[in-house]
């Protein structure tokens, strides 16, 4: 007699289950990476607009009545701040300020201490406050590199945060109105059909190069600086960081317009013309009639982590001279609806029967990323 016991879960009810869950921690993640971010976004932006606001604020003459230097070790490295209180007078009315600037933060450099040495207890300083609150006053106006430090510091965490939700976004439209051909770029040119398989995008790619020059500068100023550059020199460093990211993006427009990675579709010719790779050292042109069919593989690959991931591989299945069947990679997409769809737009372009999804062995095919 059979087996009694639950019933197996159907594989689509499995998938989908399986897609719903990763959405959701992926979803999760995305909000939990922005609302750092952004609160440190809110942070600098805030101290930088006071800064440059109080440019404009009115000035009393004011005493400086203790000055120190306060220093953070974190088991990492040691940041040094300047503590300075003062005394003023605002319409026959006292105060006392402990403020030197909006937003200060520690650097390692010896700013802090040339700051302490320059405001020594009994100095007479020019203090400015606000003309609505006179107990919100600050010694020093203005940006100075470390503000444009702090900016290049987050560029990165920014355009990862932009990049995720671009890509929940564009993952989203993709399910509620699926693209033409997965979403491949297809460009009429007269008698032929120029099919875009690059997954990459100029846009992301200048970003990507701004990203990496301001990480990289990072490291160069916070440990060269301090932090703490001049205002010329960060000046510089942010250009490096713009005229870069614009020829990322200029280049990889460039790739994408010259088509080496396109497929042709030759209406007049009735032909496939498959384009030049490091394994295929010249274009490859095929008739439909040697076409066997399209199909998407999917690939593993365990990242540094351990974890297995997936890519998904549309493949073409043709006939050689000899009358023998050989394979050819497309391209490869890490989503298998977008992947599935090309193959089937392909298929239905060129007449071809679609075959059913072809799965490598997940263990035995198993590659390190």
């Amino acid at each position: 007699p059979p087996a009694k016991g639950r019933a197996a879960m159907p594989k689509s009810t499995s998938k989908l289950g399986g897609e719903i869950v990763g959405t959701g921690l992926f979803l999760f993640f995305i909000i939990f990476w922005s609302a750092i971010t952004l609160g440190f976004d809110y942070f600098l932006i805030k101290a930088s607009v006071q800064q440059i606001q109080a440019l404009g604020h009115p000035t009393v003459n004011g005493t400086i009545t203790s000055s120190e230097v306060e220093f953070d070790n974190d088991g990492e490295g040691t940041t040094y701040r300047p503590l300075i209180k003062y005394s003023y007078e605002v319409d026959r009315k006292q105060y006392e300020g402990n403020r030197y600037r909006y937003g200060q933060v520690g650097t390692s450099d010896h700013s802090a201490h040339r700051i302490v040495a320059s405001h020594p207890v009994g100095k007479q300083v020019e203090v400015h406050h606000s003309p609505d609150d006179p107990a919100d006053a600050v010694l020093h106006v203005g940006l100075e590199g470390i503000d444009l430090f702090m900016m290049m510091f987050m560029l990165p965490f920014n355009l990862i945060m932009l990049g995720m939700w671009l890509g929940a976004l564009g993952y989203l439209r993709n399910r509620l109105i699926p693209p033409e051909a997965g979403g491949a770029g297809i460009i009429n040119e007269g008698h032929y059909l120029r099919v875009q398989l690059s997954p990459s995008r100029p846009i992301y790619t200048g970003a990507a190069v701004a990203g990496g020059l301001a990480f990289a500068q990072t490291f160069i100023f916070g440990f060269g600086f301090g932090g703490n550059a001049p205002i010329p020199v960060m000046i510089v460093a942010w250009g490096i960081i713009l005229v870069g990211g614009c020829i990322g993006f200029l280049y990889a427009l460039r790739q994408l317009a010259r088509g080496d990675s396109d497929l042709l579709i030759d209406d007049f010719k009735q032909t496939l013309t498959l384009p030049k790779k490091p394994d295929r050292h010249e274009e490859m042109i095929l008739p439909p009639k040697k076409i066997v069919a399209f199909e998407v593989e999917r690939k593993a690959k365990r990242d540094s982590d351990g974890d297995v991931q997936y890519r998904f591989l549309p493949t073409i299945v043709y006939t050689d001279n000899s009358g023998s069947q050989r394979r050819e990679k497309l391209t490869e997409w890490s989503d298998e609806t977008s992947a599935q769809a090309l193959v089937e737009w392909l298929s239905e372009r060129l007449q071809v029967k679609p075959a059913l999804q072809a799965s490598v062995d997940d263990n035995r095919n198993l590659e390190d990323a």
